[in-house]
């Protein structure tokens, strides 16, 4: 723009702002990355049940004391651990949005819902509702089922899932992910548990070829 006088002017056109706007917000997004994990990136899974109080696979009762893999069936004192790795997120990053998705199959009970707990706890081989770990030597949960409140899990959970009709959700899990990734807590993963009574939820296994609806989407961005 040119002044009265005939020389340019110190301010800038509306088009010119525009594009000085777009472009920042170009570059910002662009220093932002996100990354989609799937089951192929959990490397610790379990599930912990009192009826089998010494498997570590414990999940869907297709026989008496016959447990299958083929789904994860929780229900009361019937919960499911697993952790993913982060591996594949960069240091120096800072995790601006996590969400996890799991494939629900099937619901029961009365306003089914189940929890996800960030676990404090560190377990490991030959877990199951009783220890957390079996080598080299036996060591308990503070609380059966990993149920001590502050010692074997958070203080409170993740998210409350509330399930109005079967298919995938999608679960908040930023402030974990973040944690995590900081170094603030160990990645010990999360667990999956039905607090009510009279409610079963069924959920696809990442073990089975059709896991895809295990998801966690992590985007970050320098920090």
């Amino acid at each position: 723009m040119i002044n009265p006088s005939g020389s340019p002017s110190r301010f800038a056109t509306p088009s010119v702002s525009v594009f000085l706007l777009t472009l920042l917000a170009t570059t910002l997004a662009t220093d932002a990355r996100t990354s989609i994990l799937d089951a192929s990136d959990c490397n610790q899974l379990a599930g912990i049940a009192e009826a089998a109080p010494r498997h570590s696979w414990a999940m869907h009762e297709r026989w008496p004391g016959v447990f299958t893999t083929d789904k994860i069936a929780l229900a009361p004192q019937r919960s499911f651990l697993f952790r993913f790795s982060l591996d594949k997120i960069p240091p120096g990053q800072r995790i601006s949005h996590a969400q996890l998705t799991l494939p629900v199959t099937q619901r029961y009970g009365s306003q089914p819902r189940f929890y996800l707990w960030r676990i404090t706890a560190g377990w490991g081989p030959g877990v199951c509702y009783r220890y957390r770990s079996a080598t080299p030597k036996p060591v308990k949960w503070t609380k059966p089922g990993a149920a001590g409140l502050s010692s074997d899990r958070a203080t409170r959970p993740t998210d409350i899932v509330r399930l109005i009709e079967n298919g995938d959700v999608t679960i908040n899990v930023t402030e974990d992910v973040e944690i995590w990734h900081s170094g603030a807590a160990k990645n010990n993963g999360w667990l999956l548990s039905i607090e009510d009574p009279g409610i079963n939820v069924d959920v696809r296994s990442p073990l089975t070829g059709r896991s895809s609806g295990w998801k966690l989407r992590i985007t970050y961005e320098p920090e």
